[in-house]
């Protein structure tokens, strides 16, 4: 794909899963990545020039570490030509029977790392953003459409960032930016382990990213995913019904 050899993409969630997946697809095709993690190796914060790829240590849920990072990005004197807004976690809370005190934390964090992160970092990193040619690319999920009954807030902070994504394709257009939603089907990730079958594996699921930016495609939902974007078009009580017990 010479489409992103020399071109510059950052990648929150970087350190496993699709994230992880994704690093190595770009350097695969040539691309020089910034890999964001909450936790990189002692070394992560020097370029390694053997594998194109710069390390940084940020938790984007920190405006304070979001700001550096900011800084960082700025520092290395080239435009990003692709981000990725890949971090996220999903929890199941039970509104019900679970304590107030440890739901408000658990649902603070995960509003955080979903939602305020992603929207943030955008609008920080929007001025180093390559124009005209940029591309931003937000992972949201199924659950954007229909809602999963135990984990309510990771639907409503998917739901959210997908309005956002729609609504930022419109502002960023005239400015010769492009922005891609992202709809994963079951990954096979930490995130996703003992919950269902018939998983993409990672890597399947970067190189379906990766085709599809190729295509110039708005929205991404390989496999399964595709199946239930039509499902929701057709039949949404029975998507809702899938989803909601998953």
């Amino acid at each position: 794909m010479p489409e992103f050899k020399g071109k510059t993409v950052l990648v929150t969630g970087a350190s496993r899963g699709i994230g992880r997946a994704l690093v190595e697809a770009f350097i695969a095709e040539g691309a020089r990545v910034v890999a964001v993690a909450r936790s990189v190796p002692a070394d992560g914060d020097r370029e390694e020039s053997n594998r194109n790829v710069t390390c940084i240590a940020c938790d984007i849920a920190s405006g304070v570490q979001r700001a550096a990072l900011a800084d960082s990005i700025r520092a290395l004197g080239r435009p990003i030509d692709i981000l990725v807004n890949n971090a996220g976690i999903q929890r199941s809370l039970d509104l019900t029977g679970d304590d107030p005190g440890a739901l408000c934390d658990a649902m603070e964090t995960e509003i955080a790392v979903n939602l305020v992160a992603p929207i943030c970092l955008t609008a920080q990193l929007m001025p180093v953003m390559a124009r005209p040619g940029g591309t931003i690319v937000n992972v949201t999920s199924l659950v954007a459409l229909q809602a999963k009954t135990s984990a309510p807030v990771y639907s409503a902070s998917k739901a959210g960032f997908q309005r956002f994504t729609e609504a930022l394709r419109r502002q960023v257009q005239p400015h010769g930016l492009r922005v891609v939603e992202v709809m994963p089907p079951l990954v096979d990730t930490a995130m996703t382990t003992g919950r269902g079958s018939r998983k993409l594996s990672p890597e399947d699921m970067a190189a379906a990213m990766l085709q599809g930016l190729v295509d110039r495609r708005e929205r991404i939902a390989p496999g399964i995913g595709r199946m239930g974007l039509a499902l929701n078009r057709i039949a949404p009580a029975l998507l809702a019904r899938i989803i909601g017990r998953q």
